[in-house]
């Protein structure tokens, strides 16, 4: 593009581009040119802008340089330009859709691996949430009071409805489920956050979570940003020491959404640690497929953590576009197919095997030379043959604002599991005699800590054996703090997932897709048993982790230095 061809960039200086946005006056046309700087020199003071980008079918325009050339730009982020520009002083800027090439991938991925560098160089960041609305002026002002305090709950109860609705109009907008964002604030040394005219620092925004935390406030919605909110502090610290594997920002932002699948990925790189970005380095180029990458990643997670935790992770729903190997994770989406065994009190399947290197065929020196359809070969023991497996119903989870609306979906959920629950138990019942080898308890016990995954709701535990009798009082519609814990820990820990029965007569729980013939393994590095599917006497494919009563803490482990120890080639 003409535009960007009169301003190359050298990659050797680490340089970027800086919108020098002229002076106007509202109605006027957005004008502007375009400046050389670098990173290594940092020889220009400009804010960074972070935003979204908006519905780019009806865009508006920037017109840029002395002979200018109109560049269009999304309605968004015209309105945000409009709102900073100044009536007598340029203002200059660094805005991605503007001072990146976008139509050039090779510019793109080197500006993109130095994003997290220009942020941290940025005098300040602004975070544009969008034009007003007719309750956000209000919103934006009571939060401004909350900046240097922490109110009271009874000062709390005297705000009206009519500014709980703004606030949380607010905090439903599109910005707080933007993946880049979080990388974006969390670089930056100083940001304010704009809506139309109103400034206010983002520290109101980490107090707001407070005030939910605290006193479970139900007007605050939850987003998926609220987690990042909850130990601002300490995400900042962690983003400055710069040592936290690209592996556990993934695990942690599964909610968040990007336009491109590769940016699942590539907005996290700046918070990892520098191992991570010298394994995953953005390519927006055909070269690399989405296919490839999410291989790539998987391949990293496994060999950066010397253990079997990202095969916990891959329990998002693939997309049926993506023709991955089974062992690989669709790292691009946020629809999560049940919630993963990773909690709390682990689990120590594996005992004093906790390590691996995992192996791969063909086999590879550099993360580069990895193929897209390569396979996985870990080392274990067979520990059972799945005979039947009882699906839990699906019930989709509500995602909008609507409180009641949401209070009916996670009713209706509870209820479903409740009931299913109940079936699961009579198949118990009706196989309860002979079949639990070598059990510490009875069958009854078994089977309400399998349905529990053998730990409290908030991941604490095993629980002592007086819990037992929560399961009954649940069932019949017995209410107490007991209760409620169960239930709550059984509706997690059961959706999305079946109740198997081993042919050795074991219980436990495996991923809904799990079926009669699948296998249950124990392996190297492994914290908890995984479910596979054979395809032939030597080769399977990867199903997801499995809880089964009495192997979860090592009793088996002994298996994985005998002789039945063997290599698994997961497809």
């Amino acid at each position: 593009m003409a535009l960007y061809d009169q301003l190359t960039l050298s990659t050797s200086h680490r340089e970027f581009r800086v919108l020098a946005l002229f002076a106007g006056e509202s109605s006027d046309d957005l004008r502007g040119e375009l400046l050389r700087a670098s990173i290594d020199n940092n020889n220009v003071s400009f804010t960074t802008l972070s935003y979204t980008w908006g519905d780019p079918s009806n865009p508006g325009s920037i017109k840029l340089g002395r002979d200018p050339i109109s560049l269009p730009i999304t309605r968004n982020l015209e309105a945000a330009l409009r709102q900073f520009r100044s009536p007598t002083n340029s203002l200059r800027l660094w805005v991605d859709a503007i001072c990146i090439n976008q139509a050039d991938p090779d510019e793109k991925s080197v500006q993109v691996a130095l994003m997290r560098e220009i942020y941290v160089s940025a005098r300040e960041t602004w975070v544009w949430l969008g034009p007003p609305s007719h309750d956000s002026d209000r919103a934006m002002d009571m939060l401004q009071s909350f900046q240097n305090r922490h109110p009271y709950h009874n000062e709390l109860g005297q705000v009206s409805q009519e500014h709980w609705d703004g606030i949380g109009s607010l905090m439903r907008r599109s910005w707080w489920t933007r993946i880049w964002v979080i990388q974006e604030v969390l670089s930056s040394m100083r940001v304010d956050v704009w809506c139309g005219r109103k400034r206010i620092g983002f520290g109101c925004f980490v107090r707001l979570e407070e005030i939910r935390r605290d006193f479970a406030f139900r007007h605050i919605p939850t987003q998926p940003f609220a987690n990042i909110l909850s130990i601002w502090s300490l995400n900042q610290q962690i983003v400055r020491r710069g040592d936290a594997p690209l592996f556990e920002w993934m695990a942690d932002t599964h909610k968040f959404e990007s336009t491109l699948r590769r940016d699942r990925i590539y907005a996290l790189l700046g918070l990892s640690s520098q191992e991570s970005r010298n394994a995953v380095i953005p390519d927006y180029s055909s070269r690399t497929s989405d296919t490839l990458l999410s291989t790539r990643a998987t391949a990293h997670f496994l060999i950066e953590q010397k253990m079997l935790l990202p095969l916990q992770a891959g329990f998002f729903r693939k997309a049926a576009d993506l023709d991955l190997p089974s062992w690989v994770s669709d790292w691009s989406t946020s629809q999560a197919g049940y919630v993963t065994f990773v909690f709390g009190s682990a689990y120590n399947a594996c005992g004093r095997y906790s390590t691996t290197i995992p192996r791969f065929s063909p086999p590879f020196e550099h993360l580069s030379d990895c193929p897209e359809d390569g396979s996985l070969i870990l080392r274990g023991v067979l520990e059972g043959v799945i005979n039947s497996a009882f699906p839990m119903p699906e019930v989709p989870s509500y995602s909008g604002s609507n409180t009641e609306e949401d209070l009916r979906s996670r009713m209706l959920r509870r209820e479903v599991t409740r009931l299913t629950c109940r079936d699961w138990k009579e198949i118990c019942d009706q196989n309860s005699s002979s079949d639990q080898p070598n059990l510490p308890e009875s069958y009854y016990a078994a089977f309400w800590r399998t349905i529990i995954a053998d730990r409290m709701f908030d991941g604490s535990g095993p629980p002592g054996l007086e819990h037992g009798r929560y399961f009954e009082d649940w069932q019949a519609g017995i209410d107490s703090d007991g209760v409620t814990d169960f239930r709550n820990a059984a509706v997690s820990r059961c959706a999305g997932r079946s109740f198997i029965r081993c042919r050795d007569g074991r219980s436990g729980l495996a991923p809904r897709n799990a079926q009669e013939g699948d296998i249950v393994c124990l392996f190297h590095g492994g914290d908890v048993p995984f479910v596979l599917r054979p395809l032939d006497s030597a080769r399977y494919t990867f199903v997801g982790e499995a809880f089964v009563y009495g192997i979860m803490q090592g009793e088996h482990s002994h298996r994985l230095c005998g002789l039945d120890l063997r290599d698994f080639e997961i497809l």
